[in-house]
């Protein structure tokens, strides 16, 4: 039993370590790709990744997603609680009441991403 533990390891690193090649190459793609398109975005007249409005767009939405996980965590830290209560009304009630305030902020949250990611489309010129 301990040597197919060890012959399954093996195989499946040296699966892995098959694709090592195809994910260099594809990297590798592309840059180039990336580097005969250089000069195209300049000349189009549209905003750059690199311009305020794109910063700003990606650090309020990484920090709503970090906020939606934060929400996430209390609702199974809520449901945890629940099941553990062992019939205890007063921590059911506190968990249930987690558990609803959580899914209302995870509902806003999601609202607040889909009208940052919108408004900062329209602003950056982006379909």
């Amino acid at each position: 039993m301990k040597y197919k533990k060890i012959i399954l390891a093996m195989l499946l690193l040296a699966a892995v370590a098959s694709l090592v090649p195809m994910v260099a190459e594809a990297v590798s793609l592309k840059t180039s790709i990336l580097n005969n398109m250089a000069g195209v975005h300049s000349k189009s007249g549209l905003p750059s990744e690199d311009s305020p409005a794109a910063v700003v767009a990606v650090v309020i939405q990484g920090l709503l997603g970090i906020v939606a996980v934060i929400f996430f965590v209390l609702v199974v830290i809520a449901g945890i609680k629940w099941m553990m209560a062992g019939g205890n009304e007063e921590t059911v009630s506190k968990s249930k009441q987690t558990i609803l305030n959580g899914a209302l902020g995870l509902i806003v949250i999601i609202f607040s991403y889909a009208i940052t990611s919108i408004v900062f489309n329209i602003i950056l010129n982006r379909d």
